[in-house]
């Protein structure tokens, strides 16, 4: 931060404050910010023309003048195209990547497959995405940061374990800010989820919630009074690892039966299908309401709300929220888990994401772009205005 050297502290924390209402108004005038912020207008001008030299500013031309008349005040709003990011959900069969400006507007999604790929692969179809980015002319900086999500374990940014590929000793934040100079933030997929529910909905989440991830397995990310908890070297929330005794008294891990692939092979067996049918097919299967289904959606259920329980009592949330692409696309299952969890005593509300395909990588977003226009700690309003299908 470049004037961080140069100004005062309380130069400085001016023009944060600012760039923070600048990025939360689609459309403000400088009256409006001085009011809001308490700063005098003669200050906003000085730092107005400091921001708008660095390039921060859109102007937006003149809005609509008072009801008691007046000259019609100049509107503003962060520019997005001062430089755009890139981010990545890896998963262990899908590559996704999403690339937005720095004022969070998206810019294009996609999903690719790379089951039975390794980590090299992964990587090389990484960089040819980036690099394709890389001939978009309408910024003005260009890529400014990239953003890595990935199921695994990840400790300041470095993967120390990851179920599904081998690491190999690679570091990704080492190898993609050498490549392309940028800052390079990896994370936890439970965690990012976590981060996306507090940033993109931050005027009605809590304090403190947990979002419980069930994808292959499960994962929570937990948020204390509006900060990310991942505990000692990251480990907080690897439920998938957690052993605990089956119905034969036997340890077996969390994740062998409360995941998506667990749930997938049960609906499959109960009616005889494709066991790798989609999950629109699921859909419809569950649908039917046929009772050997209804018994494995039951059973689900039961264990999931047996968890939340569990997550209630050792971290003491106000919220659960649930990601999970299977659970969110069947309505019959989201209204037995919420019932299970009352009769478990879940006294907390339960809520289920909807575009769970997408938190992780708006999450991963959000932390990129609050490092790279040097707002880490601010409330910002991030909003994803984009509907992908």
């Amino acid at each position: 931060m470049d004037y961080l050297i140069n100004h005062s502290p309380t130069r400085c924390i001016n023009l944060s404050t600012v760039k923070q209402q600048l990025f939360n108004h689609q459309a403000i005038s400088r009256a409006d910010i001085a009011r809001y912020t308490g700063l005098h207008r003669s200050t906003i001008s000085s730092l107005f023309d400091e921001l708008d030299t660095q390039g921060y500013i859109h102007h937006l031309g003149h809005g609509k003048s008072t009801t008691v008349g007046g000259r019609k005040p100049e509107l503003y709003t962060f520019n997005g195209h001062y430089g755009y990011v890139a981010c990545f959900n890896i998963t262990y069969a899908h590559l996704y990547t999403m690339f937005l400006y720095v004022n969070g507007k998206e810019i294009g999604f996609q999903r690719f497959d790379t089951c039975g790929q390794d980590i090299i692969t992964v990587m090389e179809l990484i960089n040819r995405q980036l690099h394709k980015a890389a001939n978009r002319h309408d910024t003005t900086h260009g890529l400014l940061g990239i953003s890595i999500s990935i199921h695994a374990i990840v400790d300041h940014n470095k993967v120390t374990h990851s179920p599904y590929y081998p690491m190999n000793g690679i570091n990704f934040q080492q190898y993609f800010t050498n490549h392309y100079h940028v800052p390079v933030i990896v994370g936890n997929e439970a965690n990012l989820a976590a981060i996306y529910e507090r940033d993109y909905a931050r005027h009605v989440s809590p304090a403190n919630f947990i979002v419980l991830s069930i994808h292959r397995g499960p994962g929570i990310g937990v948020v204390a009074n509006h900060h990310l908890f991942s505990g000692f070297q990251g480990k907080t929330g690897e439920l998938g690892s957690v052993k605990v005794p089956n119905l034969m008294g036997q340890f077996q891990e969390i994740g062998d039966y409360l995941s998506v692939d667990h749930l997938q092979a049960a609906i499959t067996k109960a009616v005889g299908i494709n066991p790798h049918a989609d999950y629109s097919t699921l859909k419809r299967v569950v649908a039917t309401g046929r009772p050997k289904v209804d018994r494995v959606i039951t059973s689900f259920a039961e264990v999931t709300g047996q968890l939340l329980f569990d997550l209630q009592m050792l971290y003491g949330p106000e919220e659960i929220f649930i990601n999970s692409p299977l659970i969110e696309l069947i309505p019959q299952l989201i209204t037995k888990i919420k019932a299970t969890a009352q009769q478990h005593a879940v006294t907390i509300p339960v809520s289920v994401i909807s575009g769970s395909r997408y938190v992780s990588l708006l999450g991963a977003a959000a932390m990129i772009i609050r490092q790279v226009i040097e707002l880490p700690d601010r409330d910002l309003d991030f909003k994803w205005t984009t509907s992908v299908g």
